[in-house]
C-alpha cells in the first residue's frame, strides 16, 4: 500500500490537471443495496430540490449492483433536468411488485430459494452458483423501455454536462476482479489509472445488460455474460467488487461527489461488534499496490438505522402480503430469524421485498432523512471529509483500497 506524505502540501499522486480541484464537475455515485433503491430515489429528490440547477450540470454518474440501475435510469434522463429523472425513477419504484419485477415459476423459484437459503445458513456470502433464483426479464424490459423513451445513452444523446456514465461489475473467473463498464468523453491514461483497483471496459453504449450484469447478485440472480475487447466474459454483482465507486468518479474528474450509500453496512458491522472498516471476506481484496483516491468535497447520505422496520410496518401484520411481498425468497426470514432474531430478518428482507407501500415508506424516508441532513448543512452541504469533518483540504486525498 503507497504511504501518504506526511506533509500537508505534498500530493500523494500527481494527475492530469483536469483532475485539479474544479467546482463545476459534480459526480453521483450510488451503491448496491437491492430494493433499498427507493431509498436512492427519495434521497435524490431532496439533492435535487436543494441543489437545484447544480444537480442538472451533473457530470459522472458511477453505480454499482442496483445502484448502477439506478445510475442508468438518471443518466439517461438527465438531459431533461434532474427533477424529471428524479420522478421517472420514483416512478419506476412505487410501481414494482414481486411479480411485474421478476418472472418464471413461483414454484420452482421456491425450491431453489429453499436450497439456497440452507447454503447461505450454512456459509453465509455471494458464492459462486450455478443455480439462481429470480428472473429479472420484466423489471430489464422495464428499464429497457425508460433508456429507449429517452434515446438511450449514447454520447451525443445525453445531456450535454454528462461526460462519463459507468457501472462496475465483477468479472468471474478463477479470481473474482472487478470491471468498469465506462462510456467516457475521456479515457483514461496509464497514469491516471495508476493504483487503481479495477479494470475498464470501454463502451460507447451502456444498456440495460450492463446494468443488471452489475446487480446480478450470485445465487438470486443470473450472472451475465457480455462481449468485450478482452473476449466473452461472465459477469456478476459489482458490489463484490466496489459497491461505492467513488474511486473512479475521483480518477474521472469530479471534484464534488453526491454519495448515496443503501448498504446498511454500518448496521449490521454493529450487529456484529465489528469496526465499521471492516470488510467482508467474500469481497474481492485490493492489491498491496493499489490505492482508492478521496474527492475533496463529498456529500455522503445513508440511511442512519435499519429499514427493515419500514418493511414490518408495511407488510408484517398480514403473512399473505409478506409473502407475496418476498415472493420465493421468503424462506430467508424464517432461517435468519431463527438464527439472528426478528429485527435482523426483517432487516435481511429489506433488500429483497417488492411491495408498494413499503417501496413508497422508503422513497419518503429517503427524501425526509435527506432533506434533514441538508437543512443541517444550509451552508454547504459538501464537506472535506466524511465524518462530521470540519477542516478542507486543498488536495485529493489517499485513502486504504
Amino acid at each position: 500500500m503507497r504511504r501518504r506524505p506526511q506533509a500537508d502540501d505534498q500530493k500523494a499522486v500527481k494527475f492530469r490537471k483536469s483532475l485539479e480541484p474544479n467546482s463545476s464537475d459534480i459526480g453521483i455515485v450510488l451503491s448496491g443495496g437491492g430494493v433499498r433503491a427507493a431509498y436512492q430515489a427519495g434521497a435524490l429528490k431532496a439533492v435535487a430540490q436543494v441543489l437545484g440547477k447544480d444537480l442538472d450540470n451533473t457530470s459522472i454518474v458511477l453505480g454499482s449492483s442496483i445502484g448502477a440501475v439506478n445510475g442508468l435510469v438518471l443518466a439517461s434522463c438527465l438531459k431533461k433536468g434532474m427533477a424529471y429523472s428524479v420522478e421517472t425513477l420514483e416512478e419506476l419504484w412505487r410501481e414494482r411488485t414481486f411479480s411485474n419485477t421478476f418472472s418464471g415459476s413461483r414454484t420452482l423459484a421456491f425450491l431453489r430459494a429453499i436450497r439456497i437459503a440452507t447454503q447461505q445458513y450454512l456459509a453465509p456470502g455471494p458464492h459462486g452458483s450455478k443455480t439462481s433464483v429470480l428472473n429479472p426479464a420484466p423489471l430489464e424490459h422495464r428499464l429497457n423501455g425508460v433508456m429507449h423513451q429517452e434515446g438511450g445513452l449514447r454520447p451525443e444523446n445525453r445531456a450535454a454536462s454528462l461526460r462519463a456514465v459507468g457501472v462496475m461489475t465483477t468479472m468471474e473467473g478463477s479470481q473474482r476482479r472487478p470491471l468498469l463498464f465506462l462510456s467516457s468523453h475521456h479515457q483514461l491514461s496509464e497514469e491516471e489509472l495508476s493504483g487503481a483497483t479495477f479494470d475498464v471496459c470501454y463502451v460507447q453504449e451502456l444498456n440495460s445488460r450492463h446494468g443488471f450484469a452489475s446487480a446480478a447478485l450470485p445465487s438470486i440472480l443470473p450472472p451475465v455474460e457480455l462481449d468485450t475487447d478482452r473476449g466473452r466474459v461472465r459477469l456478476v454483482d459489482g458490489g463484490i467488487s466496489q459497491n461505492i465507486p467513488v474511486d473512479p468518479a475521483v480518477r474521472l474528474g469530479a471534484h464534488r461527489i453526491v454519495v448515496i450509500d443503501i448498504s446498511g453496512r454500518s448496521w449490521w458491522l454493529d450487529q456484529y461488534g465489528e469496526a465499521h472498516d471492516t470488510r467482508p471476506s467474500w469481497e474481492v481484496p485490493a492489491g498491496d499496490d493499489t490505492f482508492c483516491l478521496r474527492p475533496p468535497e463529498t456529500l455522503t447520505i445513508r440511511n442512519p438505522g435499519a429499514l427493515g422496520g419500514y418493511l414490518k410496518q408495511a407488510v408484517g401484520s398480514s403473512r399473505k402480503r409478506f409473502m407475496d411481498a418476498c415472493g420465493a425468497l421468503w424462506p430467508l426470514f424464517t432461517l435468519v430469524k431463527a438464527k439472528l432474531g426478528e429485527e435482523a430478518a426483517y432487516e435481511v428482507m429489506s433488500y429483497v421485498a417488492l411491495d408498494p407501500e413499503y417501496l413508497n415508506l422508503l422513497i419518503e424516508v429517503g427524501y425526509h432523512d435527506t432533506f434533514s441532513l441538508l437543512r443541517r448543512r444550509a451552508r454547504n452541504p459538501f464537506l472535506a471529509h466524511e465524518d462530521e469533518q470540519d477542516k478542507e483540504l486543498s488536495d485529493t486525498e489517499v485513502i486504504p483500497a
